[in-house]
C-alpha cells in the first residue's frame, strides 16, 4: 500500500470514531470558539478573562439547569397530555415560576457584570451572544442541517 491508501484508510478508521462522538466533540469545539468569539468581542485582558469566564460559566450553567427543568416539569408533561384542568393550571404555575428564575438569574449577573467590567462591556456582551448565535445558526443552514464537522 503506498501513502495515500494509508491515509485514506487511517481517515476512515477515525472518521468513524469522530462521528461517534461527534456530538460531544461538536459542543467543545462550539464553546472553544465562544470563548474566542467573546474573549476578542469584550476585549478581554488574560486577567479580566480569569474572572470573566468562571463567572459566566456558573451562570449559563444555572441556566442550563433551568431550562432542564423545564423540558422535565413542563414541555414532557404538556406532551403527554391528557390531563386535568388543576393539572394544566400546576404545569403553567411551574412554567412561569421557571421563567421568573430565569429572569431574575439574567438580572444578577448582568448587574453584577456591570459593576464588576462595566455597563458597556455587558451591553458588548448582548451583542456578541446575539452575533455567535447569528453566526451558528448560519454555520448550521449552510452545512444543511448537519452536525458541525469535526
Amino acid at each position: 500500500m503506498n501513502k495515500f491508501t494509508i491515509i485514506a484508510l487511517l481517515l476512515t478508521v477515525f472518521s468513524g470514531q469522530l462521528l461517534r462522538s461527534q456530538r460531544g466533540d461538536s459542543q467543545e469545539k462550539i464553546k472553544a470558539l465562544k470563548v474566542a468569539f467573546f474573549t476578542e468581542r469584550l476585549g478581554l485582558s488574560s486577567d479580566e478573562a480569569a474572572d470573566f469566564w468562571p463567572m459566566y460559566n456558573a451562570y449559563e450553567a444555572e441556566k442550563e439547569a433551568i431550562r432542564d427543568a423545564q423540558k422535565q416539569e413542563v414541555f414532557r408533561r404538556i406532551g403527554a397530555g391528557n390531563y386535568s384542568e388543576q393539572e394544566a393550571r400546576n404545569i403553567l404555575d411551574r412554567y412561569l415560576e421557571l421563567e421568573e428564575q430565569e429572569e431574575e438569574l439574567d438580572k444578577e449577573f448582568n448587574l453584577e457584570l456591570s459593576r464588576k467590567f462595566s455597563a458597556t462591556r455587558t451591553l458588548l456582551l448582548f451583542q456578541a451572544e446575539y452575533d455567535f448565535r447569528k453566526r451558528l445558526l448560519n454555520e448550521f443552514r449552510k452545512r444543511g442541517g448537519n452536525e458541525p464537522e469535526p
